[in-house]
């Protein structure tokens, strides 16, 4: 059976992408004018896109004289009253190569035919020994597999299908994802012994676990993106509700806990699929995560509306987890997350 996802190694085909991917941008953020954009190197002057002040920035270029020809994808937030735009990500696109030393690509549902923007996680902080494995461990952010011609899968985060109308702002999402990590690192967040440890079982963990996904319908690929919209929705629902001594929790294997003092009392694991193998999966991290917790553990597996298999409904019940559901809300760059 194939991946679900393959990537996108043809230039004709990633030239359409590129032209897709900029026709959703530029069809909902306004022209701001010939900016100077500011990075590590020196600063370079491009025609930039942005809703204004404090919302995401996008310019576009190509780069055929970098080591690796690219198309250059560049993100940040736009500051109206600055004379010079700053990047926070690029999602550089290579052109006339597939290795993975380049950190974007696009993808290709090959049953749908559908393109997604990718970004492999390979984000660094401007620090030594900052980079891919602690942005994933400190984001949380889901990787998906796609597959290659040579050198085996590939791993990364699916930033969003590219003509998509609401594309500018599940880009939007990541790069004020990497914003914050960035300045994590820069007040010192990241140093502490807990994300240390954290950071340490990531890597661990995919190790031990390359996360392989297969057979998605194309609903469920579009929901991908949403995991830390889900997961995040959920934590404000919780904190809103959190009693005296609780505290609201994650870590790379559980999307979300709660610990009242130093008891566990509640197990969240939100899947973006349906799928026989992800409920599965859900239901046996469920049990794995509150083992020893006792039988008050709360524990809840969070799913997209829609219908759920009798028998794993069955054993959902006898489990005793209870079962909660999401859905996509509004349209074009508005589209949210809503518990229901």
């Amino acid at each position: 059976m194939l991946n679900y996802l393959v990537q996108v190694e043809a230039e004709t085909e990633k030239r359409a992408a590129q032209k897709a991917l900029q026709a959703s941008v530029e069809a909902a953020l306004r022209p701001q004018g010939v900016r100077k954009i500011g990075f590590r190197s020196g600063h370079r002057e491009e025609r930039i896109f942005s809703d204004g002040d404090g919302g995401l920035f996008c310019a576009f270029s190509e780069d055929e004289e970098a080591k690796i020809p690219r198309r250059w994808n560049a993100f940040g937030i736009f500051q109206a009253d600055w004379p010079m735009q700053f990047i926070t990500v690029e999602i550089n696109i290579p052109l006339k190569s597939n290795g993975a030393s380049v950190a974007g690509f696009f993808a290709r549902d090959p049953r749908t035919g559908a393109v997604y923007l990718m970004h492999d996680g390979g984000v660094g902080g401007g620090k030594k020994g900052v980079g891919q494995g602690a942005f994933l461990a400190w984001s949380g952010l889901e990787l998906v597999e796609v597959d290659r011609s040579e050198g085996g899968p590939r791993d990364a985060i699916l930033v969003g299908r590219v003509d998509a109308s609401d594309l500018p702002y599940r880009i939007e999402q990541f790069v004020r994802t990497v914003r914050a990590f960035k300045d994590a690192v820069d007040d010192g967040s990241i140093d502490t012994p807990a994300m240390q440890k954290r950071i340490e079982e990531w890597n661990d963990y995919r190790r031990e676990n390359s996360g392989r996904r297969r057979g998605r319908r194309r609903s469920e690929i579009d929901y991908i993106s949403y995991h830390g919209d889900i997961v995040d929705a959920l934590r404000a629902e919780r904190e809103a509700a959190r009693a005296k001594g609780e505290k609201i929790l994650n870590s790379p294997l559980v999307d979300l806990y709660v610990r009242a003092g130093s008891a566990l009392t509640e197990v969240y694991e939100v899947k973006t699929s349906l799928a026989r193998q992800a409920i599965y999966t859900a239901i046996g991290q469920l049990v794995t995560h509150s083992a020893g917790a006792g039988d008050g553990v709360r524990r809840v597996l969070v799913v997209p509306e829609g219908e759920l298999a009798e028998d794993l409904a069955r054993c959902v019940r006898a489990q005793g987890f209870e079962l909660r559901r999401f859905r996509l809300t509004g349209h074009k760059r508005k589209r949210r997350v809503e518990l229901i």
